[in-house]
Order: C-alpha cells, then structure tokens, then sequence
C-alpha cells in the first residue's frame, strides 16, 4: 500500500507540476487558417513564474498606465526584465507548429517589415528619473537574437516604427486549474479509500 501511496502522491504533483509547462501561442489567422500575426504568449516562464505577455503597438503612456511609476510595469529590474526577453527568445519566437516565429520576425504584432522585430520590456528601478527597456532582437538569423537595455521617450510612439513594438506583460493565469483540482480531488479518494481498506 506505501508504494501505491508514493506512486499516487507522484502522479498528483506531476500533473500540478506541468500545468503550466506548455506556451499557448496567441495568434491571427486568415480565411485559409495561416498564421497571420504572433500577437502574444501565455504561460512563458520567468525565473520560475509564469506570465502572459501581448505585443503592442503605441507609447509607453498609453500601454502602461502613464508609464510614472514603478508599479506601472511587471519586472522592475534591468535583471528581471532581461530574464523576461531572454524567455521571448527562448520560448515564444522558435519554430514549431502555430508557426516560424524565430525566422519571421515580422508576424510579430507591430513589426512589418521584413527584418529583424525589436520587442520592449520596460522597467523603472528604483531611483530612476526615466523608465528603460529591455529589447529582444528577434534576428531574421539566429544569430542577430540578442538583447539589450537602453532608454526611450515616455511619448515615443512605436507605431511610427516597423521593427519595433512593446511586450505588454501581466501575470499568468492558471487555465488548467480545475483539471489539476480534479486530479488532486480523485488522488486524495484513492489515498483515503486505500487507507480504509487496510484498516479494514
């Protein structure tokens, strides 16, 4: 009976584990169901917490409450928001089924032109009199992917722009909550019933 307590107590924290494992690519499709623009992700990690992040065009005022305080922003180190990128480029601008975002930088929401799309997180640290960002170069070769941290007008308008754009990001929500709740539900019945069988 321990065994198959230790094997249950596995399978459970294994499913709550991986619930939020997979990236959902949000996407635009046209009538023929191509890929027509990346316009975000859910569930990328970053430094172990997972987010959901938009890409959008326009100023940082419009995108982020004013964009005056720290609060306005999700990472507020030049640290966080690097590992925030540096996941963008690992996890959602790759190759795989929805689409290749890694060589077609410009299905990203706000990059058009056929070249490299620069995506901005913005942060503000402690102290700071004018907020920064973190750009994610996502290169038409994988070796243009890089990132890099520089400073931008709080009015600056990106829409003016076709290689650039801003990551809008918000914390994830767990979509697979009530299967993991349910999976957790049905371990806990076969512990319980395992354990009135021995007394019994």
């Amino acid at each position: 009976m321990k065994v198959i307590k230790v094997i249950c107590t596995l399978f459970i924290f294994g499913f709550v584990s991986v619930s939020h494992a997979a990236v959902i690519f949000i996407t635009e499709k046209d009538a023929n169901g191509t890929v027509t623009s990346l316009l975000g992700a859910d569930n990328v990690e970053v430094n172990g917490l997972f987010y959901n992040v938009r890409f959008l065009d326009g100023t940082c005022i419009a995108l982020f409450n004013d964009c005056d305080d720290r609060t306005d922003f999700v990472f507020n180190t030049v640290d966080t928001a690097t590992a925030a990128s540096e996941a963008l480029l690992a996890q959602v601008f790759v190759s795989g089924i929805k689409g290749d975002f890694d060589a077609t930088p410009w299905l990203t929401n706000g990059c058009s032109g056929n070249n490299d799309c620069i995506v901005a997180t913005p942060f503000r640290e402690e102290g700071q009199g004018a907020f920064h960002y973190i750009g994610a170069v996502n290169g038409v070769n994988d070796v243009d992917d890089s990132v890099y941290v520089t400073s931008w007008d709080v009015d600056g308008d990106y829409a003016d722009f076709d290689n650039r754009t801003f990551a809008v990001w918000g914390e994830a929500v767990d979509a697979s909550a009530p299967g993991t709740a349910m999976i957790l539900l049905m371990g806990i019945a076969g512990l319980l019933v395992s354990q009135r069988r021995k007394q019994a």
